[in-house]
């Protein structure tokens, strides 16, 4: 008879601050929102940049510059409420990205802040990125590790409660984690689909897969290509219309391509 064996294994230390964030996205009243977006000129003008220059930009790269544009153009979409009841609303467009790197020999995706990203070009977000995950030590995230090994010796109640208030904490929030929260689906995967991601920011964005289907495009039966994106927002701070009003602008940011500084050598019409 085939004797089954099983291997206990203590739960690594990176696993439990992903736990801890999940139990504290419960507090969020967040509303989600699930779209696709035609990429295909956006798609086709990346191509053409790596065919002309040889650089491979990166279309997360893309996605986060169309989201810090649309974001900038009504910061009000990423605001807190801090612990008097105020509103706090930056000018400033800090994205919290999950990067996949080797952490004690397993993977982890730690959350790499890109300041300032709704006044930089692709390629600067593009290099940034690349940069991190070649060397994650280049992120000052990845310097708080030991902080973040010291906050797990508290009592999980405790650490729940920390994180849960992190969001009233503007200024906090900011700092270790951005604004804004971008999760590329597509780092860890790949396929088309949707993904509803723990609501860590007032306004965070989920970069699905993308999918390849014909339709009707101007008097043609053409093949295009579609981003799944879900969307999501702290519905305590921001409502339907300024939501909507994002989405729209975010739509024709990723469908127009012209306006979110790619290389002059890709801006020519699909």
């Amino acid at each position: 008879m085939h004797q089954l064996h099983s291997k206990v294994v203590p739960v690594p230390w990176a696993r439990r601050l992903v736990i801890d964030a999940g139990r504290a996205a419960q507090r969020r009243h967040a509303i989600h929102g699930l779209f696709e977006v035609d990429v295909t000129s956006a798609r086709g003008a990346l191509r053409r940049h790596r065919e002309t220059t040889g650089e491979d930009l990166s279309f997360t790269a893309f996605v986060i510059a169309c989201v810090a544009r649309a974001v900038a153009a009504d910061p009000t979409v990423q605001a807190y409420r801090d612990l008097r009841g105020r509103d706090v609303i930056f000018d400033q467009v800090d994205v919290g990205l999950p990067v996949e790197v080797d952490l004690d020999g397993s993977p982890f995706a730690f959350t790499h802040v890109l300041r300032d990203a709704g006044s930089r070009t692709v390629q600067e977000l593009h290099r940034e990125i690349r940069d991190v995950k070649v060397n994650p030590h280049l992120s000052p995230s990845v310097g708080k590790a030991r902080w973040a090994r010291a906050y797990l010796i508290l009592p999980g109640f405790v650490r729940i409660r920390l994180l849960g208030m992190l969001h009233r904490l503007p200024q906090r929030q900011r700092a270790l984690a951005g604004t804004v929260g971008v999760t590329a689906v597509g780092m860890f995967g790949a396929g088309g689909g949707w993904g509803i991601a723990f609501q860590l920011h007032t306004l965070s964005i989920v970069i699905g897969g993308i999918t390849r289907r014909p339709i009707l495009f101007q008097g043609r039966l053409v093949e295009r290509e579609f981003l799944q994106l879900t969307i999501s927002v702290d519905h305590d701070v921001v409502d339907g219309a300024p939501a909507a009003r994002f989405v729209a602008r975010l739509r024709d940011l990723l469908t127009a391509a012209e306006e979110i500084g790619l290389p002059e050598t890709a801006r020519r019409s699909a």
